[in-house]
């Protein structure tokens, strides 16, 4: 990495999550609102046959009562599942039971019933808001329930916009979402940020409270803390989740940053569950650019948002090139054989993320390897790529799970299942409830 490089990663890392530019480029849009006296709008992505879609539009609603704000709702086309649709299904299931909402069907709407409901939701965009929320939920709920009948029916009582027409206008939408870089539903844009479903909800109503546009919305998010409060509690319970010794295999990229912040709360779930936890780096091609620019901050914001709330160390970044990820990842492999992989990723990770850390140099390999007590004769023992053949296995074993997201938690019991991203510890707990319930315990 070039010296210029590394010293301006950190700084430029420092400069994006100070709360004085935050204020600076917030201020473009929350001055003129607030001189002009004019209602804020968010703009909403939905995909009638996305299932975090379906989930959005059942939040949406009680989002307008606690807020000042208009929302203006893009529909977009009907798209063929892919391959992770079955993982889609079922993460989409999990986040219904933690936030009650309402998902009881694993088999997504076809494409003419949605392209009715297009058609219904688009001759109906100018109803009141509250009205207009209110059908987006019912149609959804037909199209999710599978009521072709109750869908014919609202279409005999709100004319459906032209067929042709309608599926210009999706074009349109799905085209203004591509130049906006995204490529999935069920976001919501608000004031040049991006929000997606459930998951950053409570990031976007803390916003909009901060705004005085309201009350602070009850998400059902689960924010990891270090004194966390697990789902199961009960000691009779929790002695026969632990009594089963499940396996928890954790797979992570070094440059993907949920992976770092997350990292120390995995830990602590496997320990209060006593499950038998498999740290397991992997390597992909997106995440092979190093570089770290201004197209960063609205993600760093996110990021940093997390950060303080589960008061992890994070911001002063510097990515590892290709020499740092290879002399890190050796180090993780060399400590599984010490029993230090924990504490070797972690320093790894902290390096990275917290402390701004320049790992293909000597100097920085040589502090972490003394503070996690790693026993290394030579250095350069591990500037080779000796362990790659355990990476590509542990990436084969990732890319097998069919999940499209790092970092990935796979629980090994009687039903295994694997959830991906950000935001799931929860549904490992909820998954381990499964599981007492599949061996008769409760």
């Amino acid at each position: 990495m070039p010296l210029a490089r590394r010293l301006l990663q950190p700084l430029l890392s420092r400069a994006l999550v100070h709360p004085y530019v935050h204020q600076l480029l917030a201020a473009r849009y929350e001055l003129p609102r607030r001189l002009a006296a004019i209602t804020p709008t968010i703009t909403v992505w939905l995909r009638c046959n996305d299932p975090y879609s379906y989930l959005l539009v059942q939040v949406l609603p009680q989002l307008a009562n606690q807020f000042e704000l208009q929302f203006e709702i893009k529909l977009l086309p009907y798209q063929e599942p892919n391959h992770f649709l079955s993982h889609e299904l079922r993460d989409a299931w999990y986040l219904a039971q933690l936030h009650q909402l309402s998902f009881h069907e694993f088999q997504t709407p076809n494409e003419e019933s949605c392209q009715l409901a297009n058609q219904i939701l688009l001759a109906e965009h100018d109803l009141a808001l509250e009205d207009y929320l209110t059908l987006i939920k019912q149609v959804f709920l037909c199209l999710w329930e599978h009521q072709s009948h109750k869908l014919r029916t609202l279409a005999l009582r709100f004319s459906p916009f032209p067929l042709e027409q309608s599926q210009r206008r999706l074009l349109i939408n799905q085209h203004q979402l591509t130049q906006f870089g995204q490529d999935k539903a069920a976001y919501l844009h608000y004031q040049g940020h991006w929000f997606w479903c459930l998951d950053d909800l409570l990031f976007l109503t803390e916003q909009l409270s901060a705004a005085g546009l309201g009350q602070e919305y009850q998400s059902g998010l689960y924010l990891p803390s270090h004194t966390p409060d697990y789902l199961i509690n009960d000691t009779e319970q929790l002695t026969i989740i632990r009594r089963q010794k499940y396996q928890l295999d954790y797979y992570f990229h070094l440059n993907e940053p949920w992976s770092y912040l997350y990292f120390q709360p995995v830990c602590r779930l496997a320990e209060y569950y006593q499950l038998k936890l498999h740290l397991k780096p992997i390597l992909l091609s997106q995440y092979d650019d190093c570089s770290l620019d201004l197209s960063w901050y609205q993600r760093l914001q996110t990021l940093t948002w997390f950060a303080q709330k589960t008061q992890t160390d994070f911001g002063r970044i510097c990515l590892a090139n290709d020499k740092a990820m290879m002399y890190s990842l050796n180090l993780i492999c060399l400590a599984k054989s010490q029993g230090l992989d924990q504490a070797v990723s972690l320093a790894v990770l902290q390096r990275i993320w917290a402390t701004g850390h320049d790992l293909s140099y000597s100097s920085s390999l040589k502090q972490l390897i003394k503070e996690t007590g790693l026993k290394l004769k030579q250095i350069n023992t591990i500037k080779n790529d000796s362990y790659l053949s355990t990476i590509e296995q542990y990436t084969l074993e990732w890319t097998q799970l069919d999940v499209p997201y790092v970092p990935t938690l796979y629980l090994h019991g009687e039903r295994r299942i694997a959830f991906g991203g950000a935001h799931r510890l929860w549904a490992i707990e909820m998954a381990l409830i499964d599981n007492m319930k599949l061996i008769g315990t409760i």
